[in-house]
Parts: C-alpha cells; sequence; structure tokens
C-alpha cells in the first residue's frame, strides 16, 4: 500500500471546521451591522418627514402681513410627540402597549422681529431676520420669520438623543 493514498486526519477536520467557523460568524457579523445601520437610516428618515411634514404645514400658513408674521406667534416653542408604529402608521396618541411603536419628539421655534420674544438670545440669523428689507430705508422690516423644526428620538444602543433639523424662511 502506497504512503500517498492515506485519508485525511482528524486535526486537518477540526482545522477546517474552524476555518468555516470563522468565515460564518464574520458574515452573520456584517449582517448584523448592516441590519442595524439600515434601521438607524430609517428611523432618521422618518424623523426628517415629520420634520419636513410640520414644516409644510407652517409654510403654508404663510406669513401675515399685519400683524407682521402674527399667525406665525402660536407656533412658536410648540412642542408635540408623534409615534410611528411597526405597521408604518403615525399617531399623535400613544399606542396601546401592545403595539410596537417609536416614539418621536417635535419641537417647533419661529423667529421673527416682528413676534416678541421669539428671538432667544438674540440670534437673528445670517441674513437677520429682523433686517431691513428695503436698502436704506430704515424701519422697513418685513414680514419675515425663520421657522426651525427639531425631531429626535431615542437609539436604544445610544445614551444621547438622536436629531434631524430643518428650517426655512417664511414670508407672505
Amino acid at each position: 500500500m502506497s504512503r500517498h493514498a492515506r485519508g485525511i486526519t482528524l486535526i486537518e477536520v477540526m482545522l477546517s471546521m474552524v476555518v468555516l467557523l470563522l468565515g460564518v460568524t464574520a458574515a452573520l457579523m456584517v449582517v448584523r451591522q448592516t441590519t442595524e445601520s439600515n434601521r438607524r437610516t430609517l428611523t432618521a428618515l422618518q424623523a426628517q418627514l415629520i420634520a419636513e411634514q410640520a414644516l409644510e404645514n407652517i409654510t403654508a400658513m404663510g406669513c401675515t402681513a399685519n400683524p407682521p408674521c402674527g399667525n406665525l406667534a402660536a407656533q412658536d416653542n410648540r412642542r408635540y410627540t408623534v409615534w410611528q408604529t411597526s405597521a408604518g402608521e403615525l399617531r399623535e396618541v400613544a399606542p396601546p402597549a401592545d403595539v410596537i411603536a417609536r416614539e418621536y419628539e417635535v419641537a417647533v421655534d419661529v423667529d421673527s422681529g416682528a413676534i416678541p420674544g421669539s428671538i432667544e438670545s438674540g440670534s437673528v440669523g445670517a441674513p437677520a431676520v429682523n433686517r431691513d428689507l428695503v436698502n436704506g430705508v430704515a424701519g422697513s422690516v418685513g414680514n419675515i420669520a425663520n421657522v426651525r423644526v427639531s425631531v429626535s428620538w431615542r437609539e436604544q444602543e445610544r445614551n444621547e438623543r438622536q436629531v434631524v433639523v430643518l428650517q426655512t424662511r417664511v414670508a407672505p
């Protein structure tokens, strides 16, 4: 009998199994990380859609001429909560305990020189919302407001709240 016709040893089988196990483990880690990344991206996208919807509702209101942007004063410092269920439904009322849903907090900030107290810490933006709209004409402050919507949520594996912020300017 030839010495070259021998079979596979137990050590060779064990080494092959270890290499195969390492490969499967690495593949499972990639799948898990991809799944988590996709979930975070989907959550951030939903937050962005909520912020866009809030901004669209406010910009549709416009800015009244008299009093200047007075119709937006009630929106300043407005806060509310919405939930998105696992079925994709967006609710303004907390779902029952047996329904899986993500909670989003929405905060609206309206800054306008025409709305008293709306410009916190003097942050008027650039170009300033309280500027004269006609160059060289003092007192031509216009009906313009900066509207910022922040949508925040908690991720299970992160301590800090995640946030999406959108803003726009509104005029009549």
